[in-house]
């Protein structure tokens, strides 16, 4: 798989022969400007067809979305593309080719300024570096490529969160699909079944170390245990999974790889694209059912499904 440091190279030289006359420099319909930066494959991509995708999006000189270090997106290429939006490039482009493009964020102002989102300021470019990686004739051929690159990655994981383990000597248990729980107190009673309503206490640290969420800390002003449904898919996976691991007052770090947390969307500055995660727990209640009006959670970073 190649990562997005050789995509930015191949497009950044791709530039570069735009002045030598060898890559393509035009407008779509809708008049967005784009450079074409041709591959070697003859594979053109049609309506219906499913592709993948490596792709960057910058707001001036900030990243605001990578798959730089992480996995491609998939995608299907709708019939009736959207004005000036990449979706009306994917017809234009076969297998390899790479594509650099740009939005003036003052047209969709003018546009449709409710849809402008409140982060983005009148006169801000976007810039978009795309590369169709693959492309698929169904959706079945594209979910069987998703799935096996989605394997090889977490297999990765795992391995790293093992050697990690085994160099601090930490013994912890394996979730069916791969995070890890190091018992820190057992608890009492029996293990937590799924569709038990429970509350926990939760601090989320970063694979580098930083505290990017927790509900005993008052700095992130949600203090208070947190209340879901478990089993049932409400929070990331691989925390969700953990809790089948413990009892009643029991204690855990739960060390999970990031295919089984927030993958390449963490939704916070202080978790990187595709990074592991740790979550420090405690299981403070647990009830057969749900109240009939359930708190509702806050607005933080909590470990969600999204």
């Amino acid at each position: 798989m190649k990562t997005i440091n050789n995509l930015l190279w191949v497009l950044f030289a791709g530039v570069l022969l735009v002045s030598c006359g060898k890559a393509d420099y035009r407008k779509t319909p809708g008049g967005m400007p784009y450079q074409l930066i041709k591959g070697s494959d003859t594979q053109q991509i049609k309506e219906g067809d499913f592709i993948k995708v490596h792709f960057t999006r910058k707001i001036k000189d900030s990243v605001y979305f990578t798959t730089e270090g992480g996995l491609p997106v998939y995608m299907q290429v709708a019939k009736i593309a959207q004005p000036y939006d990449i979706s009306e490039l994917w017809t234009s482009m076969k297998l390899g080719d790479s594509v650099i493009a740009t939005q003036m964020l003052d047209t969709f102002i003018k546009r449709d300024p409710q849809s402008v989102p409140k982060d983005f300021k009148r006169g801000d470019k976007i810039t978009y570096y795309l590369k169709v990686v693959g492309v698929f004739k169904s959706d079945s051929a594209a979910r069987a490529d998703y799935d096996n690159l989605n394997k090889q990655w977490l297999d990765g994981e795992i391995k790293t969160i093992e050697k990690y383990l085994a160099d601090k000597k930490i013994t912890a248990q394996k979730t069916p699909s791969g995070s890890f729980v190091e018992i820190l107190n057992p608890g009492t009673g029996n293990l937590i079944d799924s569709g038990k309503y429970i509350s926990v206490n939760y601090t989320g640290t970063s694979w580098s170390g930083k505290t990017f969420d927790s509900n005993t800390d008052s700095t992130f002003q949600h203090v208070g245990p947190y209340p879901f449904v478990a089993g049932t898919g409400a929070m990331i996976k691989g925390f969700d999974e953990a809790m089948m691991f413990l009892k009643p007052g029991g204690k855990a770090k739960i060390y999970i790889p990031s295919v089984l947390a927030y993958a390449g969307s963490p939704g916070s500055p202080l978790i990187k694209p595709y990074e592991n995660l740790i979550f420090e727990v405690e299981i403070v209640t647990v009830q057969d059912k749900a109240p009939v009006q359930p708190r509702a959670p806050g607005s933080s970073i909590q470990p969600v499904q999204q």
